[in-house]
Formats: structure tokens, sequence, C-alpha cells
């Protein structure tokens, strides 16, 4: 294990269109690092062997994540620490600890926390960090991933509209390759502007019917396509476009009490208790969902997981109340491409049908 931090190589989890905004991150406090690789069956199977058979399925995904880091000299886990809520995330850096070191592997947690982050980061950065200096390293921080949020919602909403198929997919691998490389805020600014030029060139059918989904559930479940089967871009290639609320952005936020008392008021009706997770968001974003008259709705969520498995019978209650199908899918390290793929095209067909949408 390292001294001193000259010798700390860190490493931290996949998660999807964000990583770059964690590995620019890296950079600009002069840490040593090695990125994630994209989260494969490989990591997938060996993150399953090492881990307790009962922890969800981003649990084991993280360690499948951190084994081929390790491989290549990482010494040092960023994990984040959920020290509110009462979801698991909160000591899964203490088992994943524990399992790493108990097979072998010298390495390093360290935790963070809306309460440690700063001072946390400040003991393995090589550069002396101020408060000012890490407020700004914040906002630039949350500025990149509102662009990378915006680049999906352009996604969502050009994909089942393009007339030729693929080219929406593209013009977004070609943004976030910009962004990888972008090295100062100009670059930034430059790459912005050259993706929302290339979104606005792409040819529409503007009169297609679209059905209109909301996908709700726990955030790394959703918002990471290396582990839900690349739903969103499925379920736009069918003709759906995807709302999507939950976040990274709004997750950091998320703490405010100006955020927090709204939320807790406006499901009252149906949840008084906090139980975790994302479980009050999912119910507040349902009833969102079915007053906009959406075509269907979408829960994803690790197998087991319990915040999520807590609310899923209020979620059906509100689906069925407003006559809105509803479609809940569980994934774990079992998990088949082909069976999610049967199920989302027969929620789909089933929203067509309903829509009196011709089917093709």
């Amino acid at each position: 294990m390292p001294e001193n931090n000259s010798n700390t190589i860190v490493t931290f989890p996949y998660w999807g269109n964000y990583t770059p905004v964690f590995e620019k991150l890296m950079q600009k406090l002069s840490l040593q690092f090695i990125a994630p690789e994209e989260t494969n069956a490989e990591a997938v199977r060996n993150g399953s062997k090492l881990s307790p058979e009962l922890f969800c399925f981003p649990f084991k995904v993280n360690v499948g994540n951190y084994l081929k880091a390790i491989e290549k000299g990482a010494n040092t886990i960023l994990m984040w620490e959920n020290v509110n809520g009462i979801c698991r995330l909160r000591y899964y850096w203490i088992v994943q600890e524990k399992i790493l070191k108990d097979a072998g592997h010298d390495i390093r947690f360290v935790n963070l926390n809306a309460h440690n982050v700063f001072s946390q980061i400040k003991s393995i950065s090589p550069k002396n960090v101020s408060y000012f200096q890490f407020a700004k390293l914040f906002l630039a921080f949350l500025t990149e991933i509102m662009f990378v949020e915006k680049l999906e919602r352009k996604f969502w909403y050009y994909q089942p509209r393009e007339k030729n198929r693929g080219e929406t997919e593209k013009t977004l691998k070609l943004a976030l390759a910009d962004f990888k490389e972008a090295k100062t805020y100009k670059d930034f600014l430059k790459i912005k502007k050259t993706a929302w030029k290339r979104f606005s060139q792409i040819s529409l059918d503007e009169n297609k019917k679209i059905l209109q989904v909301g996908l709700l559930g726990e955030i790394y479940t959703v918002s990471d396509s290396k582990i839900n089967f690349e739903m969103e871009k499925k379920l736009g290639e069918m003709g759906v476009q995807i709302h999507r609320d939950l976040n990274l952005s709004g997750h950091l936020l998320s703490g405010f009490f100006w955020k927090e008392k709204p939320l807790q008021f406006k499901i009252r009706s149906y949840l008084k208790a906090d139980v975790g997770g994302h479980g009050r968001e999912a119910i507040a974003e349902i009833l969102d969902y079915t007053k906009k008259g959406f075509d269907g709705i979408i829960q994803l969520l690790p197998f087991g997981c319990m915040p999520e498995v807590t609310v899923r019978p209020i979620l059906q209650r509100i689906s069925e109340k407003n006559k809105t199908p509803f479609l809940s899918i569980s994934l774990d390290e079992q998990s088949g491409e082909a069976g999610i793929q049967t199920r989302i095209e027969a929620f789909v067909d089933l929203m067509k049908s309903k829509r009196g949408i011709k089917q093709i």
C-alpha cells in the first residue's frame, strides 16, 4: 500500500457516460489514476465470484471493475458512501475493501461522502487544493455532468424520430469522444457548440407517432447502459422516447432542504417513511409521468434492492389507477439480454395497441 501521495494510483467504479467526467476530475486534481474499463461480461462474472451472493448487482459490477484496474496497477479506490440513507450503499466500501483484501489485493479504500469529500481528496491529492479551488472544481464537475445529461436527453428525443437509423447514436458517441479529449474550458465550449450543431443536422420524421415512456428506478441501473442492456437505445429503436428524471446532477443536489420537503409533501398520501435509495423519487416521478399522460412506465432495479422492491406495489397501484402500462425489470448477473429484449418488445406492442399505432 502506498505510503505517500506520489505512490497513490486511484481508480473508481465505471458509470456509463459519466465516466469521462470523473476522469477529468482526477486530472484536475493531479491524481495518478487508472480509468475503469467499460463493464462487460468478464467484469460481471469476476465481481460476482468474489461478492456476497445476496448483495445487489451494482455492488458486484463495482468489484469486477476494480479487479481489472488493480491488475493494471491501481492501489487506491474511490467510493462514494451514502451516510444519510438506509440503502446498503452506505457500507459498500467497507465490504468491498474486506473481500478484495481477503482475495490478496493490497489496496486502500477512500470513502467519500458529503461531509468528508474535501478532506479525503486533499489527503490523496499531490495538489494543495484550497476550499475555494475545490469549490471551483466541483462547479466545473457539475457543469460537465449536466452537459453529458443534456447529450443523453438529445439522444432520447432524436433517436426514435431519426430517418437514418444509427445517426443519432453516432452523433452522441462523437460528442462524448470530443468531450473526453477536451483539455481546457475553451475546448469544452467549442465541443458543446459542435455537438448541438451535429444534432440539429440529423434528419427527423416529425410526423412519426412516438410513444412516451418514463424510466425510473435505482440510479446506477437506469443510467448505465452497460448493465441495463442498452435499454434506452433499444426502446428508441422501437419508436419510444425515454424520459428519465433520475440523474447524477439531481442526486448530488438532492440533499438541499428545498428539494427534500417538496418531495415528501408530494408523495405523502402514498409513503410517509424514508425507505432509502430512490424509492421516494420513483413515486414522485410516476405521479408526474401519469399526470402528463405517458404511454408507459418502466422500473429498472437490481434484484433484491430493498427500496425499489418496497415501492414497487405503490408504483403498480398508481399505474393501475391511471390505466398506464407498467413494467418492472430486475437485473442481476443471471439476467439475459434475449429475455429482456422479449419483455420490452411485448411491452412496446402493448403500448402501441393501446394507442392505436399500427404494428409493422
